[in-house]
């Protein structure tokens, strides 16, 4: 088979999840007669994605299903990856890809580098997609649909397992680029990481009272802070130095801030206010 054409037989989705669920009702409209066994730890996850059609086989260990498999997708926190590609490394069966959904790169890359090698079956992806809610009950088979999936091959990567990976996501719907996985998590730390973390600060600040006289605006600024709390603890320990660089960054913006209202400057807060508005709305629309 060409391997611009790649066509998964039998795929092994380890998590079992929104995104895992997610990635199984995508790969069963996207092709027809692909075999897709589940592996979590919840037998209720499990019997969940079974019940939506997700998956045709729920296992409690990896082993057994990846042997079989010519495609795995890792999707469970990005902390249990290494248990998992420890699990599966022995089984992998000739020509498998091994790929992944998590939201940090540079520490996934390096794990499954040690545990499968160097040039080895490893693709790391990133498919920017998902939402706060939590579990098989809410995935989507169109939730890739015109999303973007960051790929982040090292140079030992062999160049037709990426196109491999490549051809998944965008049979899935998806625009794909590649970036080095430094760099995806610089930026990832900027434009999602911190804005998790200023979400959940910002549900932690005021008094219980207050909540019940909110509006719309808290809520709305704060619905990344109902995400799955251990995902994202994985994110944010597995992306550390980035993540400290964009709260030293946000530091410096919310004390320039603070000097403002301190002093009373009405037109640097208009100033700074404005290029908000600007910068959102060029965002918005594209430009």
């Amino acid at each position: 088979m060409a391997t611009g054409s790649f066509k998964p037989r039998h795929v092994t989705i380890i998590g079992a999840g929104l995104l895992g669920g997610s990635v199984g009702l995508a790969i069963k409209r996207a092709w027809k007669g692909v075999y897709v066994a589940g592996v979590g730890r919840r037998r209720a996850s499990l019997r969940a994605a079974l019940k939506i059609g997700a998956i045709d086989s729920a296992h409690l260990e990896a082993a057994g299903p990846a042997s079989h498999s010519d495609l795995i997708i890792l999707a469970t926190p990005v902390g249990a990856f290494g248990r998992y590609l420890r699990e599966i490394a022995p089984h992998l069966p000739r020509g498998a890809v091994v790929t992944d959904v998590g939201s940090t790169k540079a520490a996934v890359v390096r794990t499954a580098e040690a545990i499968l090698g160097r040039g080895g079956p490893f693709v790391g992806s990133h498919p920017i997609a998902g939402s706060e809610q939590k579990g098989p009950a809410f995935a989507r088979a169109d939730l890739f649909a015109g999303a973007t999936c960051i790929l982040t091959p090292t140079a030992a990567t062999p160049a037709a397992l990426v196109r491999k990976v490549e051809h998944f996501w965008r049979r899935l719907g998806m625009r794909t680029v590649r970036m080095n996985s430094a760099a995806h998590d610089r930026t990832l730390a900027a434009v999602s990481h911190l804005p998790h973390a200023v979400a959940a600060l910002l549900m932690l600040l005021p008094a219980k009272a207050a909540l019940k006289v909110s509006g719309g605006g808290l809520r709305d600024m704060t619905r990344l802070a109902g995400g799955d709390a251990e995902v994202w603890r994985d994110i944010f320990l597995t992306n550390r130095q980035a993540m400290l660089a964009a709260i030293d960054a946000f530091d410096e913006h919310l004390m320039a801030l603070r000097d403002l209202v301190e002093v009373g400057d009405g037109e640097g807060l208009l100033r700074l206010l404005a290029a908000a508005k600007k910068r959102r709305e060029l965002h918005i629309t594209g430009k």
